[in-house]
């Protein structure tokens, strides 16, 4: 169908056809024959922001999704991808409130929880209770990721820290060993892991996951915690 006959859903969808092919250029194209038909189509700003965030472009891209926001405030989806791009430019706490906007516009995006949980433990903010505002932190948005969708490796690791920092110790363990269960080569959970054991006073348990670690990623810290590992069985 000729550009000129098709209706502005059509060239959105288009556009999302170019653009999970990568083709960005070819998916702009689509969301500006939208808008030039459409001025007000949400959808279209945010996916046009999308494309310059993507191409580097992030003051276009600030701009394009921030409009798109004004005219759906309940876009989740755009409030997602504008904490990206504000994460991206060090913006942490506009990247938390983004995506407190996107979980409250779309509670089932798994994305935007562990995202949120990644950037509240970037501020500090890791415990349940949020801080002084009263919303959850980093240890609810990431139960709520990984119970979305377990297969989020990074948030079920961001997890294990953020309980092992709290001193949740049995909780990591759980949180750690689901990560390496998926991802037997991830050698952060196997060291954090092994370093969790080791806090328990469970050495024998502790010396295969440090093994690993040492294995996969061998470094001076990892090298230590094992030699400590390996002495206290010995003691």
């Amino acid at each position: 169908m000729p550009a000129c006959a098709a209706s502005p859903d059509q060239l959105l969808e288009a556009g999302q056809a170019h653009h999970r092919k990568g083709d960005l250029a070819g998916a702009a194209r689509c969301y500006h024959q939208v808008l030039d038909r459409a001025p007000d189509h949400a959808a279209a700003c945010h996916l046009l922001g999308l494309v310059h965030g993507q191409s580097g472009d992030l003051t276009n891209a600030f701009v394009l999704i921030g409009r798109a926001l004004v005219l759906d405030p309940a876009l989740a989806e755009a409030h997602c991808d504008i904490g990206t791009f504000y994460r991206q430019t060090g913006q942490l706490a506009e990247a938390a409130l983004s995506w407190r906007l996107a979980v409250a516009a779309d509670p089932a995006m798994a994305r935007a929880w562990a995202d949120l949980g990644l950037v509240l433990r970037e501020l500090g903010e890791a415990g349940e209770d949020g801080g002084e505002d009263g919303e959850g932190g980093a240890i609810t948005a990431l139960y709520r990721a990984v119970a979305l969708e377990p297969g989020r490796i990074e948030a079920q690791f961001a997890l294990g820290c953020a309980l092992d920092d709290a001193g949740r110790l049995d909780e990591a363990i759980e949180a750690l060993r689901a990560v390496i269960t998926r991802r037997p080569r991830h050698a952060g959970a196997q060291a954090r892991l092994g370093a969790v054991l080791m806090q328990m006073g469970r050495p024998a348990e502790a010396l295969p996951a440090l093994q690993d670690a040492a294995r996969l990623a061998p470094d001076a810290e990892v090298a230590a915690a094992l030699a400590a590992c390996r002495a206290a069985l010995t003691a």
